[in-house]
């Protein structure tokens, strides 16, 4: 609000720009910001007017908060669910030089195009004007003639007559050549969208058969912009990226790495009554369950749950024009929600695993190693999707990879004799891994123990490294857009 208030200053007077008369009379108004009537505050508005042939609809606003060098745009939408997708929009586009244009448009999620046959029609007694910062256009959209028109737009132009809609006001900045329009502003203020809290009929043909309220001419009060505000909304998702980050590539890989090769250095060592590399890979990551904090499973499934509440709850979808950048939000959704998941799955699996002299219990290894490292990949495209760049990315797989590797190759080849890979069990005891797991025995301390934790230290650090380069790249960003 205290946007809306510092951007009065600098607008004409209000009273002798908006007609107030026939609202709740003969025609439907909704004037934004809330209240604005009674304190002749108000920004920007739409009215309309339902007749036999179709609703002539009437939008202004002031604009010169956007801006004098290029084209501006107000837009009225038709919407189904309260949110940008799916949308009949009817849009004016004014140059910088004074003409204007009326037409027709269909959102599709973050996507406008525009409806070229709709616009020549289903519009008539178009008309743009512009005074003391005021621009208003009208247009009369017909009832009839929108099953004439092709099946490429016909879907995309609601028919008026048969649901009540919700209403959505938008304006902006267009290019001054081919006049598409830039998206509207993103952050707080009096240029973000406005938005109707309850559906608006027009219907005036059989709408007690539809099941449909006749419309009236009614006066809109209860409207907002965002059920979050953006500044917050941005901060959320910032949150979430670093979360996942410090949840998956660095206590989750390096808990990897510690469960995998760093078991038989304290074979005998044991913290909370357990082996010590046992309660440190908990702790990381959740490779395996225990009663102590699973930081690293926490930190993701709280990463989930506040970016899905920060999106009130909606899942992404990529609409009918899905671009490579809608493609990649859609599946880093997909791929976030299945990392975690599976990630969750282990820390289930991990209450059925079965004694070290078990029948089953190759079985389970497998199918441990397979769900948690099918987890971390999932959580490494998630990353590639979520527009991470490349070569940070793809540097710090091929990193943990090598890491993996050379842990791998040092393990088996720690020693000059020919002997079995042994794997250590929780209670501190070697277990032989090679055809399956069979009974626990002891061990000798392994060599090359300075070299694995030299490789492991060293992959710690990238990780991090890693971790607070993309988390300053998102801080960036975040204040860019809301500082």
């Amino acid at each position: 609000m205290f946007h809306i208030l510092i951007s009065l200053i600098f607008l004409p007077s209000v009273t002798a720009q908006f007609d107030f008369d026939q609202c709740n009379v003969t025609k439907g108004c909704w004037f934004h910001p809330p209240n604005c009537m009674s304190t002749a505050t108000c920004l920007s508005g739409v009215e309309w007017e339902v007749r036999p042939a179709g609703v002539l609809f009437t939008l202004r606003s002031f604009v010169t908060d956007l801006g004098t060098t290029r084209p501006t745009w107000i837009a009225v939408g038709l919407s189904l669910n309260q949110r940008m997708d799916d949308d009949t929009v009817l849009e004016c586009v004014r140059r910088a030089d004074g003409d204007g244009i009326v037409r027709m448009s269909f959102n599709d999620e973050t996507h406008n195009s525009v409806l070229h046959q709709a616009s020549a029609s289903l519009l008539s007694e178009q008309a743009v004007t512009f005074q003391d910062g005021l621009f208003t256009c009208s247009a009369s959209l017909s009832l009839a003639g929108r099953d004439q028109l092709a099946a490429s737009e016909q879907f995309k132009v609601h028919d008026l007559n048969v649901r009540p809609y919700y209403l959505l006001f938008a304006r902006g900045t267009a290019d001054p050549y081919s006049l598409e329009k830039d998206i509207h502003s993103t952050n707080d203020g009096p240029t973000f969208p406005w938005i109707t809290e309850d559906t608006v009929s027009f219907c005036i043909d059989n709408c007690t058969l539809l099941g449909v309220s006749p419309s009236e001419p009614i006066l809109v009060t209860q409207m907002h912009q965002t059920r979050m505000e953006r500044y917050w909304r941005y901060r959320v998702a910032v949150m979430h990226g670093v979360a996942m980050l410090l949840g998956w590539w660095v206590l989750g890989s390096n808990g990897i790495i510690i469960a995998r090769y760093f078991k038989p250095l304290f074979p005998r060592r044991k913290l909370l009554g357990t082996a010590v590399w046992f309660q440190v890979s908990i702790i990381l990551s959740c490779p395996k369950f225990s009663d102590m904090m699973i930081t690293g499973l926490l930190l993701e499934i709280a990463a989930v749950i506040c970016i899905f509440w920060q999106a009130g709850w909606v899942w992404y979808e990529c609409s009918y024009e899905c671009t490579s950048d809608d493609f990649a939000k859609k599946m880093h959704a997909i791929t976030g929600v299945f990392g975690t998941a599976l990630a969750v799955i282990q820390l289930f699996l991990a209450v059925l695993r079965p004694a070290p002299d078990s029948n089953a219990r190759p079985i389970f290894n497998w199918a441990h190693w397979l769900i948690g490292m099918t987890a971390w990949c999932f959580a490494s495209l998630n990353r590639v999707y979520g527009h991470v760049p490349n070569y940070i990315m793809g540097g710090y797989i091929i990193t943990f990879c090598l890491t993996n590797i050379i842990l791998e190759m040092i393990a088996t080849t720690y020693s000059s004799t020919p002997v079995r890979a042994h794997k250590i069990g929780p209670s501190g005891m070697a277990m032989s891994i090679l055809n399956g797991p069979t009974t626990e025995s002891n061990v000798a301390e392994p060599k090359r123990t300075s070299a694995r934790l030299f490789i492991f230290g060293v992959h710690l650090i990238i990780s991090l490294a890693v971790a607070i380069t993309i988390t300053v790249m998102l801080v960036r960003i975040m204040y860019s857009h809301s500082p």
